[in-house]
């Protein structure tokens, strides 16, 4: 044994000195070579260039209380994604909005907005703009959308139930999927990958490779392929209630696996940065791994849930069989109802946000070390 740990701590030491070796020849090369001169050259340049930011920031900056900074910090961070959504979203955002009150026309001299004029599907079918409807007011293509197309509000609501139930599911098997992987057992980093592949598996490349997999057909998943639940749960004479939540509780396992690599990833970061002396003074005190759950990390990762929620709810958007129905409309070339669709249901998933934000404000704990 102990000469294996030698073994070990030779090769480890001869590893170590092969790639400081190699670092000390980088080094060299570079204080003696042509090129490290102008490097220190471009740094001179570059540290005069900005010889005047520094002065700046040590006036104003630097004199900031920490908090201030820390806002001032998050403002300049944001201003990339700010300037990109006037530079690249304003303009279709704005433009979207006033298709919705419009009637769209496609003619060889372009694009015809018919600002608060409406016509009948029929005049869309036989693309013939003749008779505009005279009763119709400013809000027809959303009055439309509501009322008189059949499947757009009954996609919408099972949308939003399916959102709402993804939200609760996800978040909380992401929790303690994080807190299992935070664990200290063999094969660690294994489990981590596994349980991000299912990331990687929902990108477009590999779901077109698997296209007749079980995994990717609707009617057929891999544990239907295997062993159909229902049918033996029925010969034994579980009520028919019981079985039908039960199937669909197996049935979406690997839906929620799938969905929920990213969300994993943000809480077992956030697990990771909680103060390791917590956890010491609590089993100090005697407390169990469950009293430290609910007394440390959950209150120390809340603050966290807001962010998987949204990611949760904008992947829940993009996945949503209302796209399906919105883009039919664009397709046959009615874009004033498909702008409206698209506003009512960024109004919904907005709506749904701020309610959830606000009652997740009430209770997430912000801990700040620097206060």
């Amino acid at each position: 044994m102990a000469r294996d740990k030698e073994n070990r701590k030779s090769l480890k030491t001869r590893i170590a000195e092969f790639f400081s070796n190699i670092w000390s020849k980088i080094l060299n090369w570079y204080r003696t070579s042509k090129f490290g001169a102008i490097m220190q050259k471009i740094s001179w340049f570059i540290g005069y260039a900005f010889w005047p930011m520094a002065w700046i920031k040590a006036r104003t900056f630097d004199k900031l209380r920490f908090d201030i900074q820390k806002k001032v910090v998050s403002i300049i961070f944001l201003l990339p994604v700010m300037l990109g959504f006037v530079v690249f979203f304003a303009y279709p955002l704005i433009t979207s909005l006033i298709y919705s009150f419009s009637t769209v026309r496609l003619s060889p001299e372009g694009v015809e907005i018919l600002f608060n004029t409406f016509f009948s599907d029929a005049d869309f079918s036989s693309k013939i703009f003749d008779n505009p409807l005279t009763d119709a007011s400013i809000l027809y293509n959303y009055s439309y959308a509501l009322t008189i197309d059949a499947e757009f509000p009954v996609e919408l609501l099972n949308t939003l139930g399916n959102t709402a139930a993804d939200c609760a599911v996800i978040t909380i098997f992401s929790l303690l999927i994080a807190v299992m992987l935070n664990g200290n057992f063999k094969g660690r980093a294994a489990a981590r990958a596994i349980f991000f592949l299912p990331v990687i598996f929902n990108s477009e490349a590999v779901s077109a490779a698997l296209v007749n997999s079980p995994l990717t057909n609707p009617n057929e998943d891999a544990l239907t392929a295997l062993f159909d639940m229902g049918q033996f749960m029925q010969g034994i004479g579980i009520p028919k209630f019981l079985i039908t939540f039960l199937t669909g509780i197996t049935d979406g396992i690997y839906d929620t696996i799938s969905y929920s690599g990213i969300q994993i990833l943000i809480f077992l970061t956030a697990i990771q940065s909680v103060p390791k002396h917590l956890y010491e003074a609590a089993k100090i005190e005697g407390a169990t791994q469950y009293e430290m759950f609910w007394k440390i990390t959950l209150p120390m990762v809340s603050a966290m849930i807001p962010t998987v929620v949204v990611y949760t709810v904008v992947d829940s958007y993009l996945r949503s069989s209302v796209n399906t129905v919105i883009a039919t409309y664009a397709n046959d070339s009615n874009y004033g109802v498909h702008a409206a669709m698209s506003w009512i249901y960024l109004g919904v998933v907005a709506a749904f946000l701020l309610v959830v934000l606000g009652i997740l404000s009430k209770v997430v704990f912000y801990y700040d070390d620097k206060k």
